[in-house]
């Protein structure tokens, strides 16, 4: 594989095909590095073993030859036109250590350089976010399923909502689990363009049903507040075909172009595509309509509180106000603050990756938080559950001090009969 990957370029150079340096590129440790390379035909003679320089992963490499990569195109701006290149000596050592000569991507006058280290901080927030969120989510979903008074279309709604997160979040923590160095850990399963593009396909899939389960928790509350006409649907299941079935056609639309179109082993440059759209677009035109509902829900309150009273109650529009940032998250309409990426390769930049990795992580920990463990409803249910528990206890307890309390009585008079 290695041989078939390197082909001469000159007497004392040898460069990388690009479909073999984005495999190289998904690596993110030595060891995943060194790793890659076992049972590939070695150079002869003398060579530099292979190295991650932080970047991606450099193939082992014959004594007094450079070696040529294309710069990573999702690092540098149009990066597979240029060349980024490693120096290994007559001795079979890396010139300079582990530097790798990057300035022909560097020095390209148009675009600015990402910061690699905010890719792994991004890639953090994502993967200790989407861990919070799915512990909180599978207590969220136990409840709303173990407790029988909780049963009604509302927490039916919530239930798919946590289950379409969970399925999110267990993908998400899959395809961004950081290299955590322990002995037998090994996540190269991901380096397979099958695998990799499989996790891509199910995190588009399930990002999708999560707003769309969004939008079906705004239709229904749309419904009972304002238009009233809920009891018209007799079953939930257009909800379920909105949520489920729906994003299907999107995502599988989207599938079949990107594997027509697009030959990049993982897709890593999707969301660059105008492809991208066939699924983007019916998330955004779902928000929107989450916005348009929140906003009329708001309207509608503000105006029976208006014409409950003759004065204005401010303390009712904060309460109002304060209803309205609640259900931002609840309907997904954070999204929308930071949707589009600057590029701007600065601040503006940070801010859009970070925001966005915060947010996106940390939805099923506000869905479980607000629609479950501090919803009222469900704090109740929860307290008569113990409560049953600790009186069924004490009665055992009673019980038991009664029973051994008889026993006693029962041998004390046996014992006395004995003795008369």
């Amino acid at each position: 594989m290695l041989q078939e990957a390197m082909e001469s370029i000159g007497n004392r150079s040898v460069t990388v095909e690009p479909h073999y340096f984005e495999r190289l590129l998904l690596l993110t440790s030595q060891k995943a590095c060194a790793d890659f390379f076992l049972g590939d035909t070695l150079p002869k003679g003398s060579y530099c073993n292979s190295t991650w320089d932080n970047i991606y992963c450099w193939p082992p490499t014959p004594a007094g030859y450079d070696i040529y990569m294309p710069c990573p195109e999702h690092l540098f701006f149009d990066g597979t036109k240029l060349l980024a290149y490693r120096t290994c000596n007559e001795r079979g050592e890396w010139e300079l250590g582990n530097w790798t000569n990057y300035t022909a991507c560097i020095n390209y006058p148009i675009p600015p350089v990402t910061n690699v280290p905010l890719l792994f901080a991004v890639r953090d927030i994502y993967f200790v976010g989407s861990s919070i969120s799915l512990i909180l989510l599978a207590a969220t979903f136990f409840i709303f399923c173990y407790f029988r008074r909780l049963q009604c279309d509302r927490i039916k709604i919530h239930k798919h909502l946590v289950l379409s997160l969970i399925f999110r979040s267990i993908v998400l923590i899959v395809l961004l689990q950081p290299y955590l160095g322990l002995k037998g850990y090994d996540n190269s399963y991901l380096n397979s363009p099958f695998i990799c593009r499989s996790m891509l396909v199910l995190s588009q899939y399930f990002g999708m049903t999560n707003v769309f389960w969004m939008l079906i928790e705004g239709l229904f509350l749309y419904m009972r507040c304002v238009v009233a006409v809920f009891h018209y649907i007799s079953s939930l299941k257009v909800f379920y075909i909105i949520g489920w079935v729906v994003p299907v056609c999107f995502v599988a639309a989207w599938t079949v172009v990107m594997a027509l179109y697009d030959d990049h082993p993982c897709w890593l440059d999707y969301s660059e595509l105008q492809y991208a759209w066939i699924v983007s677009g019916p998330i955004v035109l779902a928000l929107l309509v989450n916005l348009y509902v929140l906003l009329h829900i708001l309207a509608v309150l503000v105006t029976k509180l208006n014409a409950d009273q003759r004065l204005p109650n401010y303390s009712e529009h904060l309460k109002a106000l304060k209803a309205l940032f609640v259900l931002l998250p609840l309907l997904g309409l954070t999204n929308v603050l930071f949707f589009v990426n600057p590029k701007d390769g600065g601040i503006g930049e940070i801010i859009f990756q970070v925001f966005n990795a915060v947010i996106q992580a940390s939805e099923g920990i506000f869905v479980s938080m607000i629609y479950c463990f501090t919803n009222a409803e469900v704090q109740t249910v929860i307290r008569d559950k113990l409560a049953v528990i600790q009186m069924k206890q004490s009665v055992y307890n009673n019980g038991g001090t009664n029973a051994k309390k008889n026993d006693n009585s029962t041998a004390s008079t046996t014992h006395g009969g004995t003795r008369v």
